[in-house]
């Protein structure tokens, strides 16, 4: 595992390239071909591959975008077509789960809406949306507890 694979923190990945500018860019693409989930069949074929951007994290003072090659996968055996997944990346979500992670352990600790749409260049209502996505998920973890 090179350094740069454990700074992304998102497994299975093959780092294509890095660009430092205002931003720290990352290109990658998955390491192997996943087996399919419908039927677990092994020969899987790529029928297409497509583009996407994430906001990953912040390394000091620069946020760290991330560009995926995303394969489309068609399974020979049960005809059916399914994208790769990434461990911490959730479909149709323009930032991965540890950005939106920050970003709301940073607003819970007493950040303000303001400090953050500066530092992470991302919108106050973005900031609410994922604040509240959270709260939410907290509170749905805690409910299910029985009491002593």
């Amino acid at each position: 595992m090179s350094p740069i694979d454990s700074i992304l923190g998102i497994p299975g990945l093959v780092v294509q390239a890095v660009k430092r500018a205002q931003d720290i860019h990352v290109w990658a693409k998955p390491r192997r071909r996943p087996v399919c989930p419908h039927c677990a069949a092994d020969p899987v074929r790529i029928k297409a591959t497509h583009p996407r951007t994430l906001t990953h994290t912040r390394q000091g003072n620069q946020l760290m975008v991330l560009h995926l090659s995303v394969p489309k996968y068609h399974c020979t055996r049960c005809n059916r077509y399914f994208r790769h997944p990434f461990p911490g990346i959730r479909a149709r979500l323009r930032a991965t789960e540890t950005y939106r992670l920050e970003v709301f352990e940073a607003h819970d600790g007493g950040v303000s809406q303001r400090k953050l749409t500066r530092t992470h260049r991302i919108g106050s209502a973005t900031v609410e949306r994922w604040y509240q996505s959270f709260v939410r998920q907290r509170v749905s973890e805690l409910s299910g507890r029985s009491c002593p």
